[in-house]
């Protein structure tokens, strides 16, 4: 007697990941689950997919991701994610939360149950992200700890706070403490940490991380016995970094994550996908790479039975026929196939978070008894900055913009808490502004320029929009993207955010030359745990001594 189940697959060369060889084999599955790898005469199937000798690889994921970063909602991004192969990921909404709170992370999880895409939401650890930030939110553990109660939630995401963690800090270690008696586990986030700070996480449980920007970096989170992603997103650029230390030996350790990546960026060059590629172009292995982007994504965050493609396994999976680069050709999650041509979303809305603040033209100005002051310096493609002290141009007692030097400001957004100011190099502004909504990770409002002007007409329009991203040319005319969720979302199809976000990036290029994604880019210089010089509401902060400091050097 056979067993009817849901679908056969035939003819198809499947990935083996346990032995990272591709084997000409069959497929049996039955609702969500792989029943069987290989022949059987036993089952029979309701249907039967001839791959004509495709390949088969695991559905990919994505291990650490801020949807809010895309500019989408859950479900838009989900459908913008399935058609690269990506069938999975974990997702920590510490940007609607730093804005919303509670309603936004039950946002997130209520949006997110409209989609095909697997959610694994991991608890944002840190909000604010350090005691002295002014968001729009204070989640303490007894507000997370309910949480732990749906099925989507799977951690406590990116322990930030290095200082409450190596101090004890009550409320930090009940975090790290429910996520644990839960269990559930905790992500790191080691941006900067010495090999005896990152011991400090180990020494709590928390065992990934995402923060290395360099081979060396990553080599100390292997030896503390860290699971690795290598992120690649639209700033943070760091896999070509780390690959060439990835090897036969320790590659359990390593998975893919974007961290950060617009909607834009994943339709022109893909999501983990891109990852991949990327990885096979530097000579991994494309078994490897795919292994790197399933299977050890699932078994770094603890999740069993998924990342494989054999017996008792979650049937998610990608099809795709060129072993040089991978493009998805069909999708199937859950045990279902994805449309080809899924229909747009209908986004489910979240009361706006108005934006509270008055600025005047003269709040742009910057007093300056000197020329020697503390400059912001970008690294294009990197959420690092550098601290520079040095001469700026000084006129009548003023710090006065120029294409080098621009003005840069942080107004709190939610409670009329005032604003800092700075200087910033590297955005090559020739002229106008450009400001959002977008901070992490308190999210008030950012705003940099040469025109004090434009700098006020930009935070104007986006207190009249509700937030969003805009720029402000010479002629003072304005290009806006609104964000109706937050101030950091849209509730458009993806198809149409990419086209108003098209608009705004051509915007910019009449105001300048930069090469890197200015608006993402921009959006980080109000994270004080990332080194080494950013800016808050309350003005400059040193990361190396964990202080604000004046803009004057002494």
């Amino acid at each position: 007697m056979t067993k009817l189940v849901d679908k056969h697959l035939i003819n198809g060369k499947f990935l083996n990941v346990f032995t990272s060889v591709f084997e000409e084999t069959e497929l049996w599955i039955d609702g969500d689950k792989i029943v069987r790898r290989g022949h059987s005469d036993a089952l029979t199937a309701s249907e039967t997919v001839d791959l004509a000798g495709q390949y088969v690889t695991p559905g990919l994921i994505d291990a650490h991701v801020h949807v809010e970063s895309s500019l989408l909602a859950p479900s838009e991004f989900s459908r913008l994610l399935l058609s690269r192969g990506v069938t999975r990921v974990f997702a920590d909404p510490h940007e609607i939360a730093s804005v919303a709170g509670i309603s936004g992370l039950q946002y997130m999880i209520d949006e997110a149950r409209q989609s095909a895409l697997h959610f694994h939401f991991m608890l944002p650890s840190s909000v604010p992200a350090t005691p002295f930030e002014h968001a729009g939110a204070v989640l303490h553990a007894q507000h997370l700890k309910p949480f732990y109660e749906y099925p989507e939630v799977h951690g406590l995401a990116e322990v930030m706070d290095f200082p409450a963690v190596a101090n004890g800090d009550a409320d930090m270690m009940a975090k790290i403490h429910d996520a644990q008696a839960a269990g559930r586990h905790v992500d790191g986030h080691g941006a900067g940490l010495t090999r005896e700070q990152l011991a400090i996480y180990r020494a709590v449980g928390i065992d990934t991380d995402h923060e290395s920007d360099s081979a060396e970096a990553a080599l100390e989170r292997l030896d503390a016995g860290m699971a690795i992603f290598i992120r690649e997103g639209t700033v943070e650029r760091d896999e070509v970094a780390i690959l060439p230390i990835v090897t036969a030996l320790n590659q359990q350790y390593f998975s893919f994550a974007t961290d950060d990546k617009t909607a834009v960026d994943i339709q022109k060059e893909g999501s983990i996908d891109f990852n991949v590629n990327l990885a096979v172009a530097q000579g991994l292995p494309m078994t490897l790479a795919l292994k790197l982007a399933s299977y050890n994504a699932a078994q770094a965050h603890h999740l069993q039975n998924v990342g494989a493609l054999t017996d008792g396994y979650a049937a998610d999976l990608a099809i795709f026929d060129d072993l040089n680069h991978f493009t998805a050709k069909r999708v199937l999650v859950g045990g279902e196939w994805v449309d080809d041509d899924p229909k747009a979303n209908v986004v489910l809305p979240l009361a706006n978070q108005a934006l509270n603040f008055e600025m005047s033209l003269a709040d742009f100005t910057v007093p300056m008894t000197q020329t020697r002051a503390h400059v912001i310096e970008i690294v294009p493609h990197h959420i690092t900055t550098h601290h520079l002290v040095m001469d700026v141009p000084v006129e009548d007692g003023q710090f006065v913009a120029n294409e080098e030097f621009a003005k840069i400001a942080v107004v709190e957004r939610y409670h009329k808490l005032g604003h800092g100011l700075g200087i910033i190099k590297g955005f090559q502004l020739k002229q106008g502004a450009i400001a959002g909504t977008i901070a992490h990770d308190s999210h008030n409002l950012v705003v940099a320029g040469v025109d004090d002007t434009a700098m006020l007409l930009a935070v104007n329009t986006l207190k009249e929009i509700g937030g969003g991203l805009v720029v402000v040319d010479g002629q003072h005319q304005v290009t806006a993207v609104p964000l109706a969720i937050g101030g950091l979302m849209s509730d458009q199809p993806y198809e149409e955010l990419i086209v108003q976000m098209n608009a705004l990036q051509a915007a910019f290029n009449t105001i300048s030359d930069a090469v890197f994604d200015p608006f993402i880019t921009l959006s980080f210089m109000a994270l004080p745990v990332i080194p080494s010089l950013k800016i808050t509401d309350q003005g400059l902060f040193d990361f190396e001594t964990f202080s604000f400091i004046d803009l004057e050097a002494k």
